[in-house]
């Protein structure tokens, strides 16, 4: 892998640890090469230890049907994300999972901790790091909130800035579809992700990958995407420049 070249990131609408899920995560494993696979729950640790655990059981049944023993890493908040040892297990992984909840909580629960520089030395090391909903607050771009102090998302993917559930959201809350667009700094793009399917970061390009589509916001169109299509007009991670 060529210095500074980024891991994949996975940018999910929903649908992880379900079988919609199995043609991206065993893509993912073919190019992880026996590394280990861990799961983090942090973005529901709001809902309770028993949400975190459904949650966590899931990966952990999802992934041992496709052959592999993943291990939840139980971070609940910053205390958490500052522990060493966890720190350490997300460092030597493969593939990071990011389960849903609060993007939000996610974002703050991991910024500017031990967890949080692990996972990005770990994606500069080929390990990759995938979100679904919830989950993207360590990939989405950040986008200031009028009501959030602190950021609201950590940037592994940005500038790009994904739409989690992007299909219902369009049905049934546009307003917070446009509301998100309005708000994008300059130079950052947004792509609305369907549930059940996933935009990745591989080998220098976006490619779409799942059952439904990825829709990209360009120049006030929005431009569909569906699996095995490469965005060629999403910006690549900025940290895929060394920056």
């Amino acid at each position: 892998m060529p210095e500074n070249a980024l891991g994949p990131l996975v940018l999910a609408g929903s649908g992880e640890y379900t079988p919609a899920m199995d043609i991206v995560d065993s893509f993912l494993l073919e190019r992880v090469a026996g590394r280990a696979v861990v799961l983090i729950a942090t973005s529901c640790a709001m809902e309770g230890e028993d949400v975190m655990t459904k949650w966590e059981q899931m990966g952990v049944a999802h992934f041992r049907g496709l052959g592999v023993e993943a291990v939840p890493v139980r971070i609940k908040d910053r205390d958490d994300a500052d522990i060493a040892e966890n720190a350490e297990r997300i460092a030597e992984a493969g593939l990071v999972w990011f389960s849903g909840g609060s993007p939000v909580y996610l974002a703050q629960a991991f910024h500017e901790t031990l967890a949080f520089h692990a996972l990005e030395v770990a994606n500069r090391r080929g390990a990759a790091v995938a979100g679904a909903s919830g989950g993207l607050g360590v990939l989405n771009a950040h986008i200031p909130g009028n009501d959030t102090e602190g950021p609201t998302a950590l940037g592994l993917a940005a500038p790009v800035r994904a739409l989690a559930h992007f299909d219902r959201a369009e049905q049934r809350r546009p307003e917070f579809i446009e509301r998100i667009v309005n708000s994008l700094q300059p130079g950052q793009m947004a792509i609305g992700v369907d549930e059940d399917t996933t935009v990745v970061w591989v080998d220098g390009e976006w490619r779409v990958m799942g059952h439904k589509r990825a829709v990209l916001f360009k120049g006030g169109e929005r431009i569909p995407h569906h699996h095995g299509d490469v965005i060629s007009d999403l910006p690549p991670p900025e940290r895929a420049s060394g920056r």
